[in-house]
């Protein structure tokens, strides 16, 4: 992963110092100039502005056009379609089920479940951004009934009581600082006996310190601040507020994989189509994301977990 995500920083780093050296080279060799250098002062076209580093962990356009390709439509994390018909398998959905979706994205996992089962999906996320874009994509794909997308507030969250049949978290309480609230809202909004599948970042098996410098510059590009507890700790406060846990596992390995396999493609893309400068940046500040996001799980920083449990 490490060589692949290298591969394209250096790459896109250095996008269009190629040319640059050549001319260079050929001005040294006594080489007429480019045509451009040959033009009249006044008839010189005014120089592109340089590339714009997008605002860390902000969801621009380009950011969010960029993880289409990289993931997949609607998606902005590893596995896109595939490991959001995967999670949401065990929860038997059909057409006549309601399933509660917290951490929606842009609504990808919403738009697949629903097309895939026909159950009515309420997909919420906290990005104000990621939301309005999500539920534009549901609109034009005229599933804004069936899959529609709305923002909440973490810090004061509120869903429908006793109301869904089902409920799918995907990373949503990683970067909540009060987890009691979010997990109580979440278990109270669905039916007795529903099931819950929740995946989330936690603290991994090696001592990791809330000041260290690697999860503030990952955590700086992804989500900030991040307030990570053990995965027991985690397990624990699920049970606390009425979850009936069947499975706890660590999916971090097939995390990575995703991730590899979404870099992979998205490498033999840009060698092939090269981007601009402009794109080039944003592609680069993506790359430094995961870099750091990997780096941490592959040390035993961090490590994705995966419940299943059923509301008691």
């Amino acid at each position: 992963m490490k060589s692949a995500l290298s591969q394209a920083v250096n790459w896109l780093g250095s996008f269009g110092d190629g040319r640059a050296a050549k001319d260079e080279a050929g001005a040294a060799q006594g080489a007429p100039p480019p045509a451009a250098a040959r033009r009249r002062l006044e008839d010189e076209a005014p120089p592109a502005p340089p590339p714009v580093a997008d605002p860390p962990g902000v969801w621009t356009p380009a950011r969010m056009r960029f993880n289409a390709l990289l993931w997949g439509e609607g998606f902005t994390g590893p596995g896109g379609e595939e490991e959001a018909l995967r999670l949401a398998k065990p929860l038997g959905l059909q057409s006549s089920h309601s399933l509660l979706h917290i951490g929606a994205g842009l609504g990808g996992t919403a738009r697949a479940v629903t097309t895939a089962s026909g159950a009515w999906v309420s997909a919420y996320e906290q990005n104000p951004d990621l939301a309005a874009a999500g539920e534009a994509i549901s609109k034009k794909a005229k599933l804004e009934k069936k899959a529609e997308v709305k923002p909440f507030d973490a810090a004061k969250p509120m869903f429908r009581p006793n109301y869904y049949h089902h409920a799918l978290v995907q990373e949503a309480l990683w970067s909540v600082a009060d987890k009691d609230a979010m997990v109580a809202a979440l278990v109270r909004a669905v039916k007795q006996a529903g099931q819950v599948v929740i995946t989330d970042l936690t603290v991994g098996d090696q001592p990791l310190e809330p000041d260290d410098p690697s999860l503030l510059a990952w955590s700086r590009l992804d989500r900030s601040p991040a307030y990570l507890i053990g995965a027991k700790e985690e397990t624990v406060l699920l049970a606390r507020h009425g979850l009936d846990i069947r499975i706890a596992e660590e999916i971090s390995a097939r995390h990575v994989s995703q991730a590899v396999a979404g870099w992979r493609a998205v490498l033999e893309i840009i060698h092939e189509q090269k981007p601009s400068l402009q794109q080039a940046t944003t592609i680069v500040q993506e790359a430094e994301l995961w870099l750091r996001r990997l780096a941490l799980i592959r040390k035993g920083r961090l490590k994705l977990m995966r419940w299943h449990a059923i509301r008691r």
